[in-house]
Formats: structure tokens, C-alpha cells, sequence
């Protein structure tokens, strides 16, 4: 059995009529990297990533699917709630977008991560 090192978790908020979070310094390299996601109402997440925290943050997108020449972006629809979605993030910079701005949109995200 393979074990992990201390957890270090992150909070951050999604507010009302807002599509995203501020930013998460994630401060070192993680192995394990996981997004709790609240109960939501609606719309898709995206995790965004930049390489300073004022920087521009863009959408993370998976490794291209052979055959084709499109990666598909990293999106967790607002039905995957109430959960942890583990993430393969390579950036120290994180925050959270949602796709659709409701007057229910604002929830408390953790990004979790250990070595």
C-alpha cells in the first residue's frame, strides 16, 4: 500500500454572479492534486492555470485523444457535485471557472494536494 504525505488544502470562493475564483498559490509541487466541488445548481467547471498569480490564467485542457487533432479541456459538469475530482495540474497557479452565471453560482471550493 502506497501512502501519502501531509495534506495541505486550499479554500477558495465562487461569488455570486462572478465565473471565477481568485487565484490558489499551490506554492511546490504536488503529486496528488484534488478539487472539491460543492453542490452546485448549474453550468460546467474548468480549472484555469497560469504561471504567476497575476498572470493569465487559461483553461487546462487534456493530452489529444489519438486520431485527433483537438485536445478536450478539463470540464466537470455541474452534476459532479458533492465530490472530490482528482486534477493533473501543471501549474503552481490555479482557480476555478464556471461556465453559467446563476443567482445560485457561488459555493466554496477546496484543491487539496500531497506529495
Amino acid at each position: 500500500m502506497s501512502t501519502i504525505g501531509p495534506v495541505k488544502a486550499f479554500s477558495v470562493s465562487l461569488n455570486t454572479a462572478t465565473t471565477y475564483t481568485s487565484a490558489i498559490d499551490l506554492g511546490g509541487s504536488y503529486n496528488k492534486i484534488g478539487l472539491s466541488i460543492p453542490t452546485m445548481a448549474s453550468g460546467s467547471f474548468y480549472l484555469q492555470v497560469s504561471d504567476t498569480e497575476t498572470g493569465t490564467f487559461r483553461r487546462l485542457y487534456h493530452e489529444p485523444v489519438a486520431g485527433t487533432t483537438t485536445p478536450p479541456v478539463v470540464a466537470i459538469d455541474s452534476s459532479i457535485t458533492n465530490c472530490v475530482v482528482p486534477l493533473n495540474v501543471p501549474a503552481q497557479f490555479v482557480r476555478v471557472e464556471i461556465s453559467t452565471i446563476t443567482s445560485d453560482s457561488s459555493g466554496v471550493f477546496k484543491v487539496m494536494c500531497s506529495s
